[in-house]
Parts: structure tokens; C-alpha cells; sequence
């Protein structure tokens, strides 16, 4: 799940580990660099590891085709 810890991709991350799924979450939080210390998810990430069960996360920018491949 790209974008796990934002708004959108937090509330897809804990829909689908409630189905049962194991999901496989990558952020790497550019909307601290985006709007600085206000705009940073690392509180919502956070939550997400503790409220869900099958949840890996990975500090990853999907642009790094080295690091993406890593995922595979």
C-alpha cells in the first residue's frame, strides 16, 4: 500500500488487515518535507502499528527503482 500512513492509505491499510490480509505498507513521509513539521505522519504511523496485525511497514520513495525492487 503506497502513501500507508497518510489519510487515504491508513484507512486502506486497516481495511484490509481486517479482512485478513497481510499489507505491506510504504511511506516516506514527504509531506513532512512538503509542510515541515505540521504536515509530518509519523503520529499516524504510529497508530497504525499498534492497531493492526498484519502490517510491515517499509521507509521506502517508490521513485528508488534500487529500493523498490527490494520489495519483490
Amino acid at each position: 500500500m503506497t502513501g500507508s500512513s497518510g489519510l487515504i492509505g491508513s484507512e486502506a491499510v486497516q481495511y484490509y488487515d481486517n479482512q485478513g490480509y497481510r499489507v505491506i505498507g510504504v511511506d516516506n513521509n514527504m509531506r513532512r518535507e512538503f509542510f515541515g513539521p505540521k504536515g509530518d505522519n509519523t503520529w499516524n504511523l504510529v497508530r497504525l502499528q499498534q492497531a493492526v496485525h498484519n502490517f510491515q511497514y517499509v521507509d521506502l520513495d517508490i521513485r528508488d527503482r534500487v529500493g523498490s525492487q527490494s520489495l519483490s
